[in-house]
């Protein structure tokens, strides 16, 4: 039996704070984190999203809940020079990290990191050849907003192509799955984050592994995707179900 779920994925007062709580919390030990849940993974996943943006020479990129950089990277060096990567998140310290990473990468062309809110991007229409975001649908206030936020930006003909977790559909698979998430991710989180609350809500890693139940994927985020205007709106199911990778062309 499938998971119930919810349109607009897990709601509640005071989301948009409580969320640039726990990334400013987790920053510093983002990307180690995103390597263990993942088993190493999450490179993969990325390499896959650039494949499917196919040719960046030379293109203007927007990468949205960029955090710390790690898709904004791959960007970079793809597009070279003479392209153009945008980076924006709404957590400064995870901007701070990414500024800091991008010295020892030795892009051809610096990123732009700034500070932004996916539900209102401060670009004019039609402005980027390529739309990415990797894990940052499920803590916005309003899914089908930062979708159509992406669209806007978009010049036609644009791509949009956006990772998210998402809970296997099949029961097998499934069960494994919350094994890993119950008993690996969460005690690696627990090094982390103590088990604190914040904001008097959930632990930074059990909002992380939580806020995948009932999360809309497969066919019912295409549909937003093409509700938003993409055309020939798509996913790809990666590590048996744990991941989506959807894309999208702008009309």
């Amino acid at each position: 039996m499938m998971q119930e779920s919810r349109p607009n994925g897990t709601q509640f007062e005071g989301k948009e704070e409580y969320v640039k709580d726990v990334f400013t919390e987790i920053a510093s030990y983002y990307d180690e984190m995103n390597d263990l849940m993942s088993m190493g993974m999450v490179r993969g996943w990325h390499k896959f999203m650039m494949k499917k943006a196919g040719n960046l020479g030379s293109k203007r990129c927007l990468d949205v809940g960029t955090g710390t950089g790690e898709i904004a990277f791959m960007l970079a060096e793809r597009a070279g020079i003479d392209g153009e990567v945008v980076g924006v998140d709404i957590t400064p310290k995870m901007l701070e990290l990414a500024k800091e990473k991008m010295k020892g990468r030795g892009l051809p062309r610096d990123i732009v990191f700034e500070e932004g809110d996916a539900l209102s991007l401060r670009f004019e229409d039609s402005s980027f050849d390529v739309v990415t975001s990797g894990y940052m649908l499920r803590n916005v206030t309003d899914v089908q907003r930062a979708i159509d936020e992406m669209h806007r930006v978009l010049r036609p003909g644009g791509l949009v192509v956006v990772a998210e977790l998402c809970k296997p559909d099949n029961r097998i698979v499934r069960f494994f799955y919350e094994q890993h998430m119950k008993h690996r991710v969460t005690k690696l989180g627990r090094r982390y984050d103590r088990g604190e609350s914040i904001d008097g809500k959930q632990p930074a890693y059990d909002w992380l592994t939580s806020s995948v139940e009932g999360f809309p994927h497969g066919k019912e985020m295409t549909a937003k995707f093409a509700k938003a205007g993409f055309a020939d709106a798509k996913f790809y199911v990666k590590t048996f179900g744990a991941v989506n990778i959807y894309c999208g062309r702008k009309k």
